[in-house]
């Protein structure tokens, strides 16, 4: 038995959108101080430009996906309330680790906007770290709660149910989950920048051309060693799970003979398809030292692929544990029932399970999503890139 259809599509929907765009905005949230840093080193006033205009699109990123975050946190909390009562009051610190570092990134976005020009350059920057940091430690946080969603590690029942930060920490599959998605977001959004300065390459004139270029391949070089990382860690996460058979065996079972309850093998090799395509565009537009067309279609692609491979492993992660909400069946079926019931996602609120408000949540979620496309619309086409 699964969730109910439209519950999973709903919710499916509004994460998958939300952690495209975190990973986007953890990359470029890195890339703008850092530009900053080059400009302000070489006097390039090319890159700091290049630096102010990519801050208003992060700005607007940033916005967008918190949108999503909160669309995504209020449909668990409609669909699934038992299960978000015991998971906050489990993993409080964690959580609370996010949350605070999501208002610490309200702030440094705002300082560093409004901060540009009317301070120091070296407090400018250090609160262009801050905002980076901030970035990073948001999905720590998060990552922590997803690894206890894999594993159960540091869950004391008695006397009653509390989690041993310490010992989640140590959980097996965090580190490699929390790398690889660093390292993913880094890839994704290096080739994405790719995909943005191939295309004013192709529209500026020839005395811009060598700059955006330059751009092209600094940015290609980036995606090409975070890919190269993200791939190891992925392997490592990959050897981790198999601490939780049931979801190792739904994700890999059927490429080795052992399939799982159910297959998403397919899912994964989707996955690695879409990272080959990452790194045939690298090669594409390193191939030689200008940007012809043949290279330049290669180049407009791996943004899109990119975030679409971010997009396709979150979902791989999400769903190859359902029914579950805590990747270990043995261990659910071994709690309370109370706890139990709180953990299965096929015992959905039955006052949220109904047509209607799939109707108005879908009616809602449509400027939402238009507002998305506008937004990339805008990043692409902007003629003051």
């Amino acid at each position: 038995m699964q969730a109910p259809l439209p519950i999973s599509a709903l919710i499916s929907l509004s994460f998958g959108i939300h952690i495209v765009l975190v990973n986007l905005d953890m990359a470029v949230a890195t890339f703008i101080p850092l530009m900053e840093w080059l400009a302000r080193k070489r006097n390039d006033d090319f890159l700091m430009d290049r630096a102010r205009v990519l801050m208003r699109y992060y700005a607007s990123t940033y916005a967008i996906s918190g949108v999503f975050g909160t669309a995504f946190t209020v449909m668990l909390l409609s669909f699934y309330p038992q299960f978000i009562g015991l998971a906050g009051h489990l993993t409080w610190v964690p959580f609370g680790l996010a949350v605070l570092m999501i208002a610490l990134r309200f702030l440094t976005i705002v300082l560093y906007w409004y901060l540009w020009d009317r301070t120091s350059a070296q407090v400018h920057l250090a609160v262009g770290g801050l905002m980076a940091l901030a970035g990073y430690l948001i999905p720590f946080g998060f990552r922590a709660v997803f690894a206890f969603l894999n594993v159960p590690t540091g869950l004391h029942l008695k006397p009653k149910p509390y989690l041993d930060v310490v010992e989640a920490l140590m959980n097996p599959t965090f580190a490699p989950l929390y790398l690889k998605s660093v390292f993913g977001a880094l890839a994704a959004g290096s080739l994405m920048l790719v995909t943005v300065y191939a295309i004013r390459y192709e529209s500026v004139g020839d005395e811009l051309r060598g700059r955006y270029l330059e751009l092209v391949n600094r940015f290609a070089s980036y995606g090409f060693a975070s890919l190269a990382l993200m791939m190891f860690f992925g392997a490592w996460y990959a050897v981790s799970l198999v601490t939780t058979p049931y979801k190792f065996y739904n994700i890999f079972g059927a490429l080795i003979g052992k399939p799982g309850e159910r297959d998403f093998s397919w899912l994964f090799l989707l996955k690695m398809l879409l990272v080959l395509a990452q790194f045939v565009v690298i090669y594409e537009v390193f191939r030689s030292d200008g940007l012809e067309s043949s290279q330049l279609s290669w180049a407009k692609v791996g943004g899109p692929v990119a975030l679409t491979t971010v997009l396709v492993g979150e979902l791989l992660n999400m769903h190859s544990q359902l029914p579950y909400f805590i990747a270990q069946p043995e261990v659910v079926n071994s709690l309370p029932e109370i706890f139990k019931q709180a953990l299965l996602t096929t015992n959905a609120n039955t006052l949220a399970d109904m047509p209607g408000l799939y109707i108005i949540t879908a009616i809602f979620l449509i400027p939402l999503l238009a507002a998305v496309g506008a937004l990339f619309y805008l990043l692409l086409k902007d003629n003051r890139r």
